[in-house]
């Protein structure tokens, strides 16, 4: 995993509100802030829906007595490339909170203190601004996963899933495929891929069809060397209706690495095709197991 950087700015639980027209000048003391107004307040958090999708809310509770309109909301960090844009209107109402989602750009995988801001935009004019809080403790390591993944595709080997083998009557074990290409050139460093953990919903089976909860692996890399492909074979972990009709995470695969020495772990998301194969084989699957 990546290194942390540093102390993150002081989190702020309720943002400072600012009139469009009507900020304070440099060298005077701003006005009191009124307390309906005061109330209002941006957090960040990241949902267990929008790890696969890439997207974060920003949380906003109306601790007012009247209904807030939002015309704008918008967040940008020193973590992701560009700021994040939500133009659509939405209501707030009184001492009840929403979530607003916003789609992550790239990130920067800039290893400074974190320097972030929200930014509310109220139909009536009004504007929120300032850093949001942080309710989960997640602000400093959202980016882990993309930055992880973006250095060992850099140093070691670009990894993407190939067309899986999923059986569409539900009958043995489906199979995922992990293509491998190392890197070659200089600034190639050698790797291995280590291990396949289980998700929420999939498990890896071993050589005799046992369930387990990682596969390993053991694909040493090479700079330059030749691609290879890594199979996963899969069951499911669980067949209650209520996880296959609501997940979020189950073909969300984790792969641990080591990258010059050093082990991380990847994230990598089923592409939709996958995604809707393996759910739809794990119904199927669970409806023929006794």
């Amino acid at each position: 995993m990546l290194e942390r950087r540093g102390a993150a700015a002081a989190w702020s639980a309720v943002v400072l509100l600012s009139i469009a027209g009507c900020a304070a000048s440099p060298g005077r003391a701003p006005s009191a802030m009124p307390a309906a107004e005061a109330s209002i307040v941006l957090e960040l958090v990241q949902l267990r829906g929008d790890v696969a999708s890439g997207h974060v809310e920003l949380r906003v509770t109306n601790g007012g007595a009247a209904e807030l309109e939002v015309a704008r909301a918008a967040y940008e960090s020193s973590r992701w490339s560009a700021p994040m844009e939500r133009a659509e209107g939405d209501a707030v109402p009184a001492g009840a909170s929403r979530n607003l989602r916003l789609e992550l750009p790239p990130p920067t995988c800039d290893e400074g203190p974190l320097e972030h801001r929200a930014v509310l935009e109220l139909a009536d004019g009004r504007v929120v601004a300032g850093v949001p809080g942080d309710p989960l403790g997640q602000l400093e390591a959202i980016d882990d996963a993309a930055c992880a993944l973006r250095s060992f595709e850099r140093d070691v080997a670009a990894v993407r899933w190939l067309d899986p083998a999923i059986p569409a009557d539900g009958s043995g074990a489906a199979i995922v495929r992990l293509e491998v290409v190392p890197v070659a050139g200089e600034g190639a460093a050698g790797g291995s891929v280590d291990e396949v953990g289980a998700t929420v919903l999939l498990a890896p089976v071993d050589a005799s069809g046992n369930r387990i909860e990682s596969l390993p692996v053991g694909l040493a890399i090479e700079p330059g060397g030749e691609p290879a492909v890594v199979e996963v074979p899969l069951t499911p972990g669980r067949c209650d209706a209520h996880a296959i009709a609501e997940d979020k995470q189950g073909t969300l695969f984790r792969i641990r690495v080591t990258s010059a020495g050093e082990p991380a772990e990847l994230v990598l998301p089923s592409p939709d095709a996958q995604r809707d194969a393996l759910l739809a084989w794990v119904v199927a699957r669970c409806a023929a197991q006794p």
